[in-house]
């Protein structure tokens, strides 16, 4: 290699350098971030059970606040992780009719219900332009429902998913970007209890649900280190079982749409 080549190659490397620190740090507006928001919850939703000795059902959504933490991170190559939790301080649904041993009861979900996730992505992004990133991820959730009903007792519900999608993010240069994702995540194992007026009892090996997950926010540094955001996410899940032996089936499904505020520190 002649000195004009080493010349250009040392004049280069630090610009290059630069570049991709800059890129690195500009996605990192969304991805270097440690925010905790206030939520709304609305769980347009409904579920049904029946056995030998009577049935319930309930419908009809419930709109609930709730609060969230979250933390992401971006490394030089791009592998990104994702970890949050959030929990809604009401249940899925809002009321509920049924029999038990022939007594017919209804009534509204009591204040003892809630809905919680916590919510694992890890994945690797690629600049397809300076302005945009998009790439796959592997995810994990586990979920967790409670729903008491006047006259019935409550029930429990738990769930553990795993799947992936695809992650989308920005790169603007300005104090505002955005990101986005959308995945699938196939149940893989499940848990149920309910205590009721008859008694405590636990399911044996209910069906696990699949979840659908949307995701998106615009994120708006106020400071270098410190921004503001908003969003919204949905999650569905749907369960069915039927036992033709005890004469027992039930069936739920759950739609989460959560509209979140906040504020990040942004680490990167």
């Amino acid at each position: 290699m002649n000195k004009i080549a080493v010349a250009v190659a040392l004049t280069l490397l630090p610009v290059y350098a630069l570049g991709a620190t800059g890129m690195t740090g500009s996605f990192g507006q969304t991805q270097n971030l440690i925010g905790i928001y206030g939520q709304a919850v609305g769980t347009p939703s409904s579920v049904s059970a029946s056995d030998s000795s009577g049935s319930a059902s309930a419908s009809g959504g419930n709109t609930v606040g709730g609060v969230g933490v979250f933390a992401n991170g971006v490394n030089s190559d791009l592998w990104f992780v994702h970890l949050g939790f959030n929990y809604a301080a009401g249940a899925a649904i809002s009321g509920g009719s049924g029999t038990v041993n022939n007594n017919n009861a209804s009534g509204s979900t009591s204040v003892n219900g809630h809905s919680l996730q916590f919510n694992a992505r890890l994945g690797k992004l690629f600049a397809v332009t300076p302005v945009v990133a998009i790439g796959p991820y592997l995810a994990y959730q586990y979920a967790d429902f409670k729903l008491g009903v006047n006259g019935f007792g409550n029930a429990t519900y738990g769930n553990n998913a795993l799947g992936g999608g695809v992650e989308f993010v920005t790169n603007t240069g300005g104090p505002f970007d955005v990101d986005a994702h959308i995945g699938y995540l196939a149940g893989v194992d499940a848990s149920a209890s309910a205590n009721t007026i008859d008694g405590s009892s636990s399911v044996s090996n209910p069906p696990s649900s699949g979840v659908l997950q949307l995701g998106a926010k615009g994120v708006y540094a106020f400071t270098p280190q410190f921004s503001a955001f908003a969003g919204v996410a949905y999650d569905r899940y749907h369960a069915s079982y039927s036992y033709p032996l005890e004469a027992a089936s039930a069936s739920a499904t759950i739609n989460e749409v959560r509209g979140m505020v906040g504020l990040a520190y942004n680490f990167g």
